[in-house]
């Protein structure tokens, strides 16, 4: 947590729905000397007035207008609807206040290309919610990917899913549901962070399976870079299994994490020992092997998830505080943010799911 003498960030949220109310005002609520909601906007006004019983001042509007004209708001906290976003966004760094967004911040590349100008030209203003940036389980894989300890990691799988039927408004297309816009952002975010480098070469898959909507519900995402590392990453409405959340495998090993698990689990060669030197041969091996004998001494081990770098979903707030009131560079950059973009919709391109 910071320790600060400076005053709290005073925030607007717009739109109180799953991400509004029941995500950001808990979350902001952890923060007391850090923010303070002084303002919300939604059509409803049993959700407007849900916030007041922990903000009794808060002021409340039906009109995003009316919040954006309220002088008391320094961060506009834009969480409505997907298909919103991009005027949103927009309208809120014209009023010359902070914006902060959920994702999708927008739809597709080009749309990122505006935001992006337009908040380079508005003063610099726009932060990004992508905290799966620090979810424990992503760090953790990333720390033991990069450790060594499985020698050279050639793939790493990522699977996100159980089996739902939904049938609300993030199913169907003109509201910019489906997978991809709904959880794609967070996800290929995270995996395009352990690939390191742009893909070189992207395969991907689309479909409905459990959904009542007309969206895709099942997205599945191969990328490749230049070096040869591959993520694979799956966004599925219709799992049924317990597959792991992540799954990193090199060439002297292999490390998985499980949902709901705290701690993951690695396999990999005894480091103290020393493999023999081989080389292949043309010869016949004998029946039943396939070459020469070998002894391979394995360490199995149970590791906790809790990565050497400062973690918690709710660490992007800490973040945003120190961007409006230190200065300090926000991590999320727009020229990620806009990379990502442009690999989801080639992505989008490549699965041919008709959109």
């Amino acid at each position: 947590m910071i320790q600060t003498n400076r005053p709290p960030v005073r925030v607007g949220i717009v739109g109180l729905g799953r991400a509004g109310l029941e995500m950001h005002v808990p979350e902001l609520l952890q923060y007391p000397e850090l923010f303070k909601i002084v303002a919300v906007c939604d059509t409803i006004k049993e959700r407007r007035d849900a916030v007041l019983q922990y903000y009794p001042s808060c002021r409340t509007y039906r009109r995003y207008e009316d919040l954006l004209l309220d002088p008391d708001v320094e961060l506009v906290d834009v969480a409505t609807r997907s298909e919103d976003h991009r005027e949103h966004i927009l309208a809120g760094l014209k009023s010359g206040k902070w914006v902060n967004a959920e994702r999708p911040f927008c739809r597709d590349e080009e749309e990122a290309k505006i935001l992006r100008a337009a908040a380079v030209r508005y003063g610099n203003k726009l932060l990004l919610r992508y905290n799966y940036r620090y979810e424990p389980a992503f760090l953790m894989t990333k720390e033991v990917a990069e450790s060594g300890l499985l020698g050279e990691v050639y793939e790493i799988r990522m699977c996100r899913g159980t089996y739902v039927r939904r049938d609300d408004w993030q199913t169907v297309k003109r509201c910019l549901g489906g997978a991809l816009l709904c959880w794609g952002p967070a996800f290929l975010d995270q995996a395009l962070e352990l690939l390191k480098t742009p893909p070189v070469k992207i395969y991907s898959d689309m479909k409905r399976i459990a959904a009542y909507g007309d969206a895709e519900d099942y997205v599945r995402i191969i990328l490749h870079n230049f070096s040869g590392l591959t993520v694979d990453l799956e966004i599925s409405g219709g799992r049924c299994g317990r597959d792991p959340l992540f799954q990193v495998s090199g060439d002297r090993g292999e490390f998985r994490i499980y949902p709901g698990d705290d701690f993951g689990t690695a396999r990999y060669l005894d480091p103290e020992n020393k493999l023999e030197r081989r080389r292949s041969s043309v010869r016949t091996p004998p029946l039943g092997s396939f070459g020469s004998p070998e002894t391979l001494v394995w360490v199995e081990q149970r590791m906790p998830i809790k990565p050497k770098a400062e973690c918690g979903m709710t660490l992007i707030w800490e973040h945003v505080f120190n961007a409006i009131r230190e200065n300090k560079p926000y991590p999320i950059t727009l020229e990620s943010a806009s990379e990502l973009m442009r690999v989801l919709s080639l992505v989008k391109k490549e699965s041919g799911y008709a959109r």
